[in-house]
């Protein structure tokens, strides 16, 4: 992991960037499911990967295994659920974009330990994971707004919410034509 992390970020500068800032931190990723703890260690230009370190640390990433596949597969800016940071916050931010810069290729690494067919089969597992939970979710966003529109009647339908929307800019165009002619009438007579 540490070879294949160095040789993602060799050729940028802004990762070089980030490491100088990094220079001296100590950063913890824990698995909360497994007793893993990988600790990263940005050294002289470089990323090392230790699995024990007996000093400080600067930051500690906690996460769910699910949560570290989904921020390795996704790309965006927002975390994945389940993700506790704690520690210094420049910290985090520079690490996280550190990682991002890496953009590593998975399933290669895994082939080196696994062998290709297992890593590619591990890798359209992970794809199929994070594509069922995002349609779970979207299905689960349509099913509750129904729910709230038609079941408890909490919200009303989008058709009658833009009906009533149009009425209101009716009414509002027609109060103005009202103000306008008040006014106008108010001159002639001399209310004004």
């Amino acid at each position: 992991m540490e070879f294949a992390l160095n040789n993602a970020l060799a050729g940028s500068g802004a990762a070089r960037r980030d490491l100088r800032q990094l220079e001296g931190k100590v950063i913890v990723l824990e698995l909360k499911e497994f007793p893993l703890k990988l600790y990263f260690l940005p050294q002289d230009g470089r990323l090392k990967v230790r699995g024990e370190y007996h000093g400080q640390t600067n930051m500690t990433v906690r996460a769910p295994s699910a949560a570290l596949l989904e921020a390795a597969l996704k790309r965006g800016d927002m975390p994945p659920r389940g993700i506790e940071l704690n520690g210094d916050a420049e910290t985090a931010q520079t690490f996280s974009r550190l990682l991002k810069q890496a953009d590593l290729d998975w399933e290669e690494l895994l082939s080196h330990y696994m062998g290709d067919i297992a890593s590619h089969q591990i890798g359209n597992l992970a794809r199929g994971l994070a594509r069922l939970g995002r349609d779970a979710m979207q299905r689960l966003g349509q099913d509750v707004a129904e729910y709230l529109q038609y079941e408890s009647q909490t919200l009303p339908p989008r058709h009658e919410v833009e009906a009533f929307l149009e009425d209101v800019d009716h009414l509002k165009s027609d109060v103005d034509r009202l103000a306008a002619r008040l006014r106008r009438l108010a001159g002639k007579t001399g209310f004004a």
